[in-house]
């Protein structure tokens, strides 16, 4: 019951070096979206009270005499650097000299579920693994996986902690099980799932529309886009609002139009009672698809949505056809290719507007990438932190030589990054880096940045478009002074964000009926949105929700919190 996320815009986003979100599915553990997990400042110090008798614990200390780590991964490398693979590569060769941990990679799959699941069967279990939330239950369960809280302590770099710290803890929290840490999620950003509105500005001042300040005020604009040829070529050949045949994703997804109604599907949200429920089946639900169901027959929703994926919506929407859109603070940046081909082509985010006097709250996952655990008995789990330790480190500027860098055109188009056997980021980087960057512009002073994330990049290229060079629009739209993370900063300081009420391994009956519920929900809401369903069958789908296994998930969601 995840959000889906895009896989074709791959190609697109290597190009991007930005301190985001790197997205993965975590049922599949196979990286579907390649924003950079730029890191933080790098933890080079030993740490504070950190100490058992003389001993000092390091977090970037080298193993002496170096150790030997079994490991598994997905097959999910898109490309390799000539005379690299899944076994000999510049991180693996890394983790050895720089960490004495001598990796031996038993497998590589992309069938990594099956894969997995063959190897927690045979009981040979792998040093250090990488499990999706199933995999982790059955484990955990079974005894299988061992005690990571002291390792997390003593080795643990202050940027590791920082992630686990706050909304982090949440994470860390679905871990752990009497007492025991028994995993170190991957995270990733809350602030980066949440839906935006997204409006073509040009198209707004040639139609002498003024800002919207309210629901109605999107919707009618949205009618003008399609009715009064506001790309001026004399024909009725564009769209006021898009949406893809999923529904459901951070680019070209319906989530923010829901929000404005107050309806928060495919998370868990509170109930005026208090109780944890599913958004997906709540009355509001019903009254944002009668609308949807209005726009669609009036021609101002696009009436192809059903055959278009996020890819095909994009192309749409790069050539020009398109208006207003729900998508994530990152859109310009796949939007570059448009405006690199129509300069003029301007987009301009806006928080959530809501269709009455309370204010729209967008909703925010907290999705959990992956779950990296070690075998019960294995000597030393420390070396699962140290790797993590390393993936929130920049190592490319203390090590030019060694292509580890994100960056992928010093890579000769290879996402280095990817090769990393453990991964995380910290939640909030792209809203430090706001502050960071925009700080530095203001003063011009490049001392106010990280130098150890991705921060200079960014700004280098803001600092170009604001020189006049195109090509930096994107990243200028996303974290400039009126950019997207301008307004999730301030989501963010009035915790105005609608965070799901559960987060972390999927309960039983989700696992035995998820897909078949999530599947049900798609078909319904597509039907209705067409017309091809009466709005009065939203009351027969809840129904069903509830009789196929959705009431036995709510009572587990709500014994789980």
């Amino acid at each position: 019951m995840g959000v889906k996320k895009i896989k074709g815009t791959a190609i697109v986003l290597l190009a991007f070096v930005l301190v985001m979100v790197t997205a993965c599915s975590s049922n599949k553990l196979e990286v579907e979206s390649t924003e950079s997990s730029a890191p933080s400042e790098a933890a080079t110090t030993q740490l504070d009270g950190q100490q058992a008798g003389d001993e000092q614990f390091d977090p970037l200390g080298k193993f002496d005499p170096p150790i030997e780590v079994t490991t598994v991964r997905a097959a999910n490398i898109l490309k390799f650097d000539e005379g690299e693979t899944y076994e000999k590569n510049g991180w693996m060769d890394f983790y050895e000299s720089e960490f004495g941990i001598k990796v031996k990679l038993l497998w590589a799959s992309d069938q990594f579920d099956q894969k997995m699941n063959t190897t927690m069967v045979s009981g040979k279990l792998p040093d250090i693994m990488p499990l999706g939330g199933n995999q982790y239950k059955r484990l955990a369960e079974m005894d299988q996986l061992e005690d990571l809280t002291e390792a997390l302590e003593k080795y643990g770099s202050e940027d590791l902690k920082r992630v686990y710290e706050g909304g982090g803890k949440i994470g860390l929290d679905s871990v752990t099980k009497d007492g025991k840490i028994l995993a170190l999620p991957w995270l990733g950003g809350y602030t980066g799932s949440a839906p935006l509105l997204w409006i073509r500005t040009d198209w707004m001042e040639k139609l002498n529309l003024s800002e919207p300040q309210s629901m109605d005020d999107v919707l009618k604009i949205a009618e003008a886009f399609v009715n009064q040829d506001p790309d001026g070529n004399d024909q009725k050949d564009t769209y006021g609002l898009v949406v893809n045949k999923d529904l459901y994703t951070d680019l070209f997804g319906i989530d923010g139009f829901f929000n404005s109604y107050h309806a928060y599907p495919k998370i868990w949200v509170k109930n005026e009672a208090g109780e944890i429920v599913y958004g997906s089946i709540q009355p509001q639900m019903k009254t944002a698809l009668a609308k949807l169901q209005e726009l669609y027959k009036n021609g101002t929703l696009d009436k192809e949505f059903v055959v278009k994926d996020a890819d095909k919506v994009g192309q749409m929407v790069n050539a020009g056809k398109l208006g207003i859109t729900y998508s994530v603070d990152w859109l310009p940046l796949y939007l570059q290719s448009g405006k690199n081909q129509d300069p003029n082509m301007e987009w301009k985010p806006y928080p959530l507007l809501s269709i009455d006097e309370t204010p729209a709250k967008p909703k925010a996952g907290y999705p959990i990438n992956a779950y990296y655990s070690v075998r019960k008995g294995f000597e030393h789990p420390e070396a699962l932190v140290k790797m993590m330790n390393a993936s929130l480190v920049l190592w490319s500027k203390k090590y030019p030589d060694r292509n580890l860098s994100p960056i992928l055109e010093s890579n000769n188009g290879v996402e280095k990054w990817v090769y990393r056997l453990v991964h995380n980021q910290i939640p909030t980087q792209n809203l430090d880096a706001f502050k960071n960057v925009n700080a530095a512009i203001d003063n011009n002073d490049e001392s106010l940045l990280n130098p150890n994330s991705g921060e200079p990049d960014v700004y280098r290229n803001m600092k170009a478009y604001l020189d006049g060079d195109i090509k930096g629009w994107g990243y200028y739209m996303d974290f400039g002074p009126e950019g997207s993370q301008s307004i999730l900063t301030e989501y963010d300081k009035n915790n105005a964000f609608n965070i799901t009420e559960f987060i972390g391994v999927p309960t039983p009956k989700m696992v035995e009926q998820g897909d078949t519920l999530a599947k049900l929900e798609l078909s319904v809401f597509t039907k209705i949105i067409m017309g091809e369903a009466s709005i009065d069958s939203f009351d027969e789908f809840v129904a069903n929700w509830k009789k196929l296994g959705g009431d036995e998930i709510t009572r587990e969601v709500q014994a789980a919190k």
